[in-house]
């Protein structure tokens, strides 16, 4: 069987990897006091209280300011490379008050490419998506206040992904682009630079080296990812299950909290899948990031032919340890997620 694990009394103890190899342990890590010590947040809690309407003013002005100088803010378009596409808000969200300049989703060429422009042809096929003319959060109290992916509404995150895929098929229509990845970052912890919410498609000649190991894997163990589903099944990790797509927790993921959205039977590339198979994956996809909420996060999606279409959605915030290139994770890590209530049991199922 490819997949590896271990249980002890009914409890998940080691699950490997079946792509990396990478074991991972599930102990009682979280008991252990931290010996650090938050000094910025020391010296704030110390610090003499700013009169409220000081602060607020002050405030006020530091967050119009961080719009008036973000590039993916609404009239700063100047700022931003060329521009490859946009969405208005009408027929996505008819009730929505439009940007000043009318944008609701924006496509615009990324200023450093991922990947070099002579690899592919000479163009530039690194791409930013941005998500939302809004750079924060209603009635933001801080800068920390940003807006992230699960606060779009369902209708506008499926708009997202379906602009995703056209700028895919626009990167796929130069001959020099064999492969093409989706992928975002959130928060400065996941490694994004730029705080106002977007996304990345990026093309590429060769394969990524993640998405050719799946295919390889997959290859050698066609029915694994119906086996992976079936162990997220069987061990209440499911979130939603519907169509032939399926969401679950993923215990052997590259971070403590990783998800996996799979679209069992949709062995395609991105700009192949029908409409309303994107309709599905958008909304357990939608739903996994509302889990996470405002955390930081990083999301990839890969595609076939050689595997299904499928997402891995990672948390960066849960302390995790690398012990001789296995991970050594919390084991209430496993009980819910941010908190809340556990996903596990019949009722989190949709068919």
């Amino acid at each position: 069987m490819p997949l590896e694990f271990r249980k002890d009394k009914g409890d998940l103890v080691w699950v490997r990897n079946p792509f990396t190899g990478v074991v991972t342990y599930f102990t009682h890590v979280h008991k252990k006091r931290s010996g650090f010590v938050r000094r910025a947040q020391d010296a704030l809690l110390n610090a003499a209280a700013e009169e409220r309407s000081v602060y607020e003013e002050r405030l006020r002005h530091e967050l119009e300011e961080a719009k008036r100088s973000c590039p993916f803010c609404p009239g700063n378009e100047a700022l931003s490379p060329e521009e490859v596409l946009r969405v208005e808000p009408s027929g996505i969200l008819p009730h929505t008050t439009a940007a000043p300049d009318g944008w609701l989703i924006r496509a615009v060429c990324n200023l450093i490419p991922r990947i070099p422009e002579c690899c592919t042809g000479g163009r530039n096929e690194s791409y930013v998506v941005i998500e939302d003319p809004r750079h924060f959060a209603d009635n933001a109290r801080g800068h920390d206040d940003l807006l992230y992916s699960s606060l779009l509404a369902p209708e506008h995150f499926r708009a997202l992904l379906a602009v995703d895929v056209e700028v895919a098929r626009r990167s796929y229509a130069n001959p020099g682009v064999h492969h093409v990845l989706i992928r975002k970052n959130q928060g400065r912890e996941s490694g994004a630079s730029q705080p106002h919410v977007h996304n990345q498609v990026i093309g590429s000649d060769i394969a990524f080296p993640v998405v050719e190991r799946e295919c390889q894997v997959t290859a050698a163990e066609p029915g694994l990812w119906r086996e992976m589903a079936a162990f997220a099944r069987a061990n209440n990790f499911l979130i939603e299950e519907r169509d032939g797509c399926v969401s679950y927790f993923c215990t052997y993921g590259t971070f403590p909290r990783s998800y996996e959205i799979v679209c069992l039977d949709d062995w395609v590339r991105c700009v192949d899948l029908p409409a309303t198979r994107w309709d599905i994956f958008a909304k357990m996809l939608h739903n996994v990031l509302t889990i996470l909420g405002p955390m930081p996060l990083d999301y990839e999606i890969h595609d076939g032919p050689g595997i299904p279409l499928h997402a891995h959605v990672n948390a960066r915030h849960f302390t995790y340890s690398n012990i001789g290139g296995t991970l050594n994770l919390p084991s209430i890590v496993l009980n819910a997620p941010q908190g809340g209530t556990p996903w596990a049991g019949t009722d989190s199922k949709q068919k």
